[in-house]
Formats: C-alpha cells, structure tokens, sequence
C-alpha cells in the first residue's frame, strides 16, 4: 500500500485558507492566463512564496461553483510513475464522478471519459518530477477535454520536454511573479496586525514575499510590541527566521562561487554586469548574474541588458553574514561602488554608497565635483535637495559650493528671505577666502546671484533685476563652452522675470534658447517647467485652450513632474489651473484649485500669493459673497503689511477698490482709493515694466471703475486707453481684452456709439478666440445691455464668432442672475419679481418687458413697484445699482 495512512496528509491541502488572503488576482490567472487552450498550469516558485495556499484556495473556490477536485501532495516515493499514478487514481477516486471512470485505467484516459467539470491539484510536484512521471502528465495535458483543468504546484521550473506541450498550446507557466504580493495587497493583509503606517513600510521591505509578510503578521498579532512601528522596518519582522530559512533553502543549494559573488555585490540595489565586475575586479559579472535565476524571485533577473535585483532581506542577510565574517569588508565594497558609480553619472547612488563607506568627506567631494550649485540645472531643486540631505548639516556648512546649492534649492523651493541673509553671510566668507578667480566657489557665487534676485522681488515695489540677470547670463555664456548648465540656471530665472513684467515676445525668445539647452537630455529632471513657461506665455497670448494643454496633456504627464513634484511649483501650476477656470467663469472649479494650494506659507511668490488671496476673493465676488471677498481682501492686506509684500497690497488695495465702485459704493471706493495711493501707482504702472504686469491691469481697473463711478466718462476712457498701449506693448492679450470692455463702456457714456461699437467688436472677437467670459462680465449689466443693442443690429456674417460669443456671454449672465437672485439668502424678491428685474437690467420697456414674460403691461408696472419699495430705490437705475450692491446681480 503506498497511501499513507491519514489520507488527508496526502489528499487534502496541508493549509487552511480561512485566514488567508483571498488572492482573487492570481487565481484568475491560474486557470485563465493564455494560452486559452491550455489545460495544465505550471505555478514554479521558491518555498515561502504560498503555492499551496492559493492553490487550496482556488480548489474552495471551484468546489463552491460545483466542480468535483481532486488533490494529491506528492512526496519522494511519487518518483515512481506507477506509485505516481496509483496515488492519482487514489485521489480521483475521491471525487463523486462518472462511475464509468472508476474502472483502472490509465489516468489520461479517464480524464478524457469526463464530462463534469474537475479540477486536478497536484502540489508539491518537485518530489515526484522524473522523465516518466513528467510523461504521465503530458499525456494527462493532452488528453483533458475543456472541463478539466491541472495545476502543478512545484518548487522547480519546468522540465525541458514539457516544451511541446507549450508549442501544442496545452500548459501554461506561471512563476513566482505572479505570487509576489502587490504593495496593495500587502497592506491589506498587514491590516489588521498593524497601524497603517507599519504596515506600508513593512510592505515595502518585504518586498511582496508572502513568507516574510506572514512572519511580520503574526509577530505583531502575537503580542509583540506595536509601538514605535514606522521607525525601521527591519525590526518588525523575524528576520532571524527569515535568515534562517535563506540559508537553509535558498543559499545552501547554490555553489561557493556563486555565494562568494552574492556577498560582493550585496551592497548594491540593482547588479549590474559593469557594477559587479568593478566591485570584484573580475569580469565574470555576466555569467554569474546569469545564474541568479535559480534563486527567482528572491532575486529578479532581467535579460536586457543583464542585471539583477537581489531582494531587501536577502541583501541585509548577506551583508550581516559579510560583517561577521570580514569586519569592514562591506565599507570597502561600498566605496568601490561610490567611485564606480560616480563615473557612470549615478551620482545620487554614488553619494549614497560614500556616506556608507563612512566617507562623509567623500561625499561632498562627489558633489562638487559634479558641479556644485549647477545641478540645480541638470537634477532640478527637489532632487539637489534630496542630494544633500545624505550628508549632515554640520558637513554641508563646512562647504561653502554645498552651502551654495543648499541656498539655491532654498530659494527655489521655500523660504528665500531666509536664504537671503545667509546668501551674504556666504558671499563675503568667501571673497574673503580670496582663492582667486579661478575658484568653482566664486563662479558659482556670482552665477547664482540672479536666483537671488526673486527675494528682493518680492519685498520691493520699484524693483528691477535686469541687470544682474543680463550680468549672469553674460558669464554663463562666456562659460557654456565647457558647460551649459550656467545657462539652464540664469535662462530660466530670466523667463520668470519676463512672464511677471514682459514683454511676452522677448519670454518666448528665452524660452526657445533654454529649450535648446535642455535638448541635450542632461537636463530632464527641469522639463516640467518647460512646461509650465509654454503655458504661461499661451496665457498672456490669451490662449486658454492651449494654456491648458499645456499643463494637463504635457505637465500632468511629466514623470518628473510627478515623481519630483516641487512645492513651489505645484503651487503655480495650481494657480495657473485656477486662473484659467476663472477667465471661462468657471468659478467654483477656479476656487478648487486655488483651495489646492493651501498652505501658501512659506510662499512668498506673487504669483501664487495674487491667486490664493485677490483671485479667490474675485471668484467668491462673482458667486455674490461680496462680504466675503472684501474680508479676503482685508486679510491679504494685512498680510502684505505684516510680511512686507507690496505687491500683494497694491492688488489686494486695487481689488478692494474695485469691487467697492463696481457695488455701487464709490464714496467707499474713492477713500479707499486714496488710502492706497492708487493715482500714484497708476501713474507708476504706466511706465513700462515698472511694476509686475497683474499690477498694471488691476491698477488700471480700480482706477476705471472709480472714474466711471464718479461719472468721469472721459478719464475713464483715458484709462482704457493706456491701458490698451502698454498691454500692447508688452503682448498680453488679455490685457487687451480688458482696455477695449472698458473703452466700450466709456465711449458710450461719453455719447460716442460708433466708438462704443467698434471697441465692443475688438473686446467680442479677443474674447471669442480666448474663450474668456469672466473678463467681460465683469463690466455687469450695463456692458450685457450693450451686447445685446449690438445683437439686435443684425450684425454682418463677417462676425459670426463674434455674434456666438455674445450669444453665449447673454445667456451666462442671465443664468447667473437668476442663479443669484434667487438663492440669495437676503433676497426679498418673488421669483417673478427677479425674472422682472433681470428684463429690467437688460434695458428693456416696460411693454417690452410685458411682451417677453407674457405678461399685461399693468402686472408689470406692479412688479416694478414691488420691486423699488422692497429695494428701498425709485428709479429704475437706482434698482439695477441697489441689485448689485446686495450681490443680486452679478
């Protein structure tokens, strides 16, 4: 009898699934995974990686589904075919099958026979594969019809001869890959033993490997200490178990040369041929990285080119084994790898394996060599600083080129005020070193000088960089024979320059060149501010389609962009996002990037700062939260007065002014006005590029709106007019937009219809290509009734956008004043009332305001009555003001 005797040692799984992790994932591809004509799979991989668990796990699940398994756990004996076929005939038998096929025969045959579905689990099948047990199920693969299916469990990869059965389409081969758990399913599985955190660090230095997941999960479910988990990974799970288990099933079946290679290389993360010969002084790399596939997965092999990645746990084994045997063996491999590295341009690993080494000194030696501040151009901000955050402080204040580039990073990253003072402290310690000017630290001193320049922007109203930025680019140009990353550090801050005071075609011009610069693919590590220059130039072209496209098709797919996401600039592209939503009236999506901001601090960017407090205050305005936004705007105020942000108070003051005279308040406006100096600054803001341009047009809006609210037709048209030179000057589109809106709205008060008329046309067709709405209905009610006189003329076909465009902005401002009106908390009007007073802002008579509501012209008086006693007003005018001043009307 060659059963043993408990049958459930030898035809039952010898696990139980009840607290498994249902691996749904992999079963599915057990029985599904191409070829789909296949009727064995082959699941190979290591012990420890949980063949016998999912594979009992998928014969539950096809017993659920009505189907008939058999199982048999192989052992040496099985070696035998005809034990090896007894055995399965013995677990065949098992089943409630077709009495037909309960007679001997070979098992190939009786598969063929069947016509319920079965299943057919074999594990363990390493102790029984020989040449004629292999052959067994070869013919067992060949003969099963569509309803039988064959899953070999095996330590071992496949036999040579199961090659026709692939050609045939009959097996498929599964390894250990699939069995490797994701990051995903780690963490559910750590879940309940583990805090969140724990559990994903533990995950990530598991590496997927089930048996070292299920070792750390019943450590922590077995009362060991669950405090303090997200200090080292290392120390949750049983590595001494772990260990154990390498030696005795994974290393001790592999060859002294091969153990010997392993313990050389160990301190790498990936081996690689030129790696692993340069750390052994050999050049037997290839063929010895070549046989770590019998070791798959706990090391995962790739072919082109060679290399292998050995898996955390066996790496920390062989170094721990290394350091026993060899005290400082594994210091030495880690500087070889530094220098080795170092040549090859690896310079963060470089770095990484010198400090290692112990050779903090080393370290910084690598990094300036590789050009100290410049990196900045070639790594970007996020990955310089994550380079210095390998060495200590105290050796980074020992270097004044290391200090240099900490400062830089700073600057582009987060706090420059700070960076600032230190950047002094800095210049003169090293004039004062007096090394000559052949000194890397005095080139780099006054190259990054330029970066400088975007703290004082930011504290100083009157403020020109020009000359320090043309002063740098001169010395990166006379340098960009031997290295051009000079150039991708002082371009870059001249096209920030250009893009917040212009002009636009001289940005574009700066562009190309820095593109031409990072054409040579040095420079990847910045493409997503390429990037982010494109979209800002669309945006004052006054292209908002391409804009956009810019960021979400170019940007947003930008794996720099989204591996090295830099605080400072997620912030602008946000702010970039939420300006464009505003300009098409997208306000609720503008205000949900402008929120995606937050915290601003320790932002000191005009740009971000103009979006996250004045642009925010101008959506909730447009929303009719006028209260709101006036607080807004007292809050940025108070902000730039506390940090000393003159920018930010002139846009904040101008905005505040505006929305005052657009309310209707102008005696408000007009002493706010003269609070913050506006006729000054608007003298100030004619001068070109004396302040940034968001300066110069809300400037000239404030200025516009108080003009037109104290009834000064022609000064207001004066600025329109300025207005409408210096955006031409400087190339912003929109600007443009802006200055002919406010010359139509002028002109007509002045009485000059044709003057209006034309400036309507230039505003309707700029604004038609843009896609911009918010801009024009901005100039309220009265800019609409204009529209639509202007659309009852029957306008040429030679402006058909021009008429959709005006279609389109009619129909959004009604939608939104009945929006408006009638959610208003404090409305005191009757929906008639509002559809009434929404004819009434559109100029319309009485009888016409009859004729479009179907309504007699009697009832319509009555509701105007309503309407002025409920508003407190006796004109019609008056209404239409007092509308606006409760945020009734946008």
């Amino acid at each position: 009898m060659t059963l043993s005797a408990d049958p459930a040692l030898r035809f039952e799984p010898i696990v139980h699934v009840d607290e498994a992790l249902w691996r749904q994932r992999v079963m599915d591809r057990l029985l599904a995974a191409a070829p789909s004509s296949a009727r064995l799979t082959l699941l190979s991989a290591p012990a420890g990686f949980g063949k016998t668990t999912v594979l009992a796990q998928l014969a539950e699940q096809k017993r659920r589904e009505g189907a008939q398994v058999a199982w048999l756990n192989c052992d040496e004996r099985d070696k035998d075919p005809a034990l090896f076929a007894e055995n399965l005939l013995a677990a065949l038998g098992r089943c409630t099958l077709d009495r037909g096929t309960t007679q001997a025969s070979p098992p190939a045959l009786r598969l063929a026979e069947l016509r319920e579905p079965l299943l057919i689990c074999i594990d363990d099948y390493e102790c029984a594969s020989s040449v004629a047990v292999d052959d067994i199920v070869e013919e067992m693969a060949l003969a099963a019809p569509p309803n039988v299916g064959i899953v070999l469990a095996s330590r071992e990869a496949p036999h040579q001869h199961l090659t026709r059965l692939q050609l045939a389409g009959k097996v498929r081969l599964v390894d250990a890959e699939l069995l490797r758990f994701t990051r995903d399913e780690s963490v559910l599985l750590l879940g309940d033993a583990l805090p969140e955190a724990a559990a994903q660090q533990v995950a990530a230095y598991a590496d997927g490997w089930p048996f070292a997941l299920q070792l750390a999960r019943l450590r922590a479910s077995g009362g060991a200490s669950t405090t303090d988990w997200t200090v080292d990974a290392r120390a949750k799970i049983p590595r001494r178990q772990i260990f154990d288990y390498l030696a005795e099933e994974v290393l001790a079946t592999l060859p002294p040369a091969m153990l010997e290679f392993l313990g050389d290389v160990a301190v790498l993360d990936t081996v690689d041929v030129a790696s692993a010969n340069a750390l052994r002084g050999r050049d037997d790399g290839l063929a010895l990285i070549q046989q770590l596939a019998r070791i798959k997965p706990i090391a995962v092999v790739e072919e082109t080119p060679w290399s292998a990645r050995l898996h955390p746990l066996l790496r920390d084994y062989l170094v721990d084994a290394a350091e026993l045997s060899a005290p400082g063996r594994m210091a030495g491999q880690h500087l070889r790898a530094a220098r080795h590295l170092a040549e090859r341009g690896q310079l963060h690993e470089a770095v990484a394996h010198a400090v290692a080494g112990g050779r903090l000194d080393m370290g910084a030696d690598l990094i300036e060599e590789a050009g100290g501040f410049l990196l900045v151009a070639n790594e970007g901000a996020v990955r310089s600083r994550l380079l210095l955050q390998q060495l200590p402080e105290a050796t980074i204040r020992k270097r004044p080129r290391l200090r240099l580039l900490q400062l830089v990073q700073q600057v582009l990253e987060a706090d420059p005020a700070s960076a600032a003072l230190e950047f002094e402290r800095l210049e003169q310690q090293i004039r004062e070193a007096d090394t000559g000017p052949d000194d890397p630290a005095r080139f780099d001193l006054e190259v990054s000088r330029c970066m400088m320049q975007m703290n004082p922007a930011e504290h100083h109203l009157r403020f020109s960089p020009w000359s320090v930025l043309e002063q740098a680019r001169q010395l990166a140009r006379n340098h960009a024979g031997q290295d051009q990353r000079p150039l991708g550090c002082t371009v870059p801050i001249e096209i920030f320059f250009l893009h917040r005071y212009g002009p636009v075609e001289r940005c574009e011009r700066r562009i190309r060149e820095v593109e031409e610069v990072f054409a040579s693919g040095a420079y990847t590590y910045n493409s997503p501010w390429i990037w982010t220059y494109h979209a800002r130039s669309a945006l004052a072209r006054g292209d908002l389609e391409q804009a956009e496209r810019d960021i979400r098709q170019s940007l947003q797919q930008d794996a720099n962009f989204l591996n090295f996401r830099q605080g400072s600039l997620s912030r602008l592209v946000s702010s970039l996002l939420g300006h464009i939503a505003r300009l098409r009236g997208e306000t609720e999506a503008a205000l949900e990037h402008f929120s995606a901001m937050a915290p601003w601090e320790p932002t000191r960017l005009l740009e971000v700062l103009h979006a996250g407090h004045v642009e925010t205050a101008l959506c909730e305005f447009a929303l009719g939260h006028a209260d709101r936004a006036m607080e807004l705007l007292e809050s940025a105020r108070h902000l730039a007065f506390e940090e000393n942000l003159p920018h930010l108070e002139v846009l904040a003051g101008a905005a505040q002014v505006e929305l005052l005279a657009r309310l209707g308040d102008v005696a408000g406006a007009q002493a706010l006005a003269e609070r913050v100096k506006l006729d000054e600054l608007w003298v100030l803001a004619q001068e070109p590029f004396a302040l940034p341009w968001i300066s110069v047009e809300a400037l000239a809006r404030a200025s516009f709106f108080v003009q037109m609210g104290l009834g000064d037709a022609t000064a207001a048209n004066g600025v329109a007019a300025a207005l409408l030179a210096s955006a031409r000057r400087s190339g912003h589109r929109l600007s443009e937009l802006c200055a002919h809106l406010m010359a139509a709205r002028a002109r007509e008060l002045l009485g000059d219809a044709a003057g209006a008329q034309r400036a309507l046309l230039q505003a309707l067709a700029l604004a038609a290509r843009s896609g911009a709405v918010q801009p024009c209905l901005d100039f309220g009610a009265e800019l609409i009734a204009q529209v639509r006189v202007w659309l009852s003329g029957t306008p040429a076909a030679g402006h058909v956008p021009e008429v959709q465009w005006a279609q389109t902005l009619v129909r959004t401002w009604e939608q939104r004043f009945r929006t408006r009106a009638l959610g208003a908390a404090a409305s005191p009007l009757t929906p008639r009332e509002v559809d009434v007073l929404c004819e009434l802002a559109k100029d319309h008579t009485t009888k016409l305001i009859a004729k479009n509501l179907l309504l007699s012209p009697e009832t319509v008086k009555h509701h105007l009555k309503a309407i002025f006693s409920k508003l407190g007003v006796r004109t019609r005018e008056d209404a239409i003001l007092e509308a606006r001043r409760r945020a009734l009307m946008p």
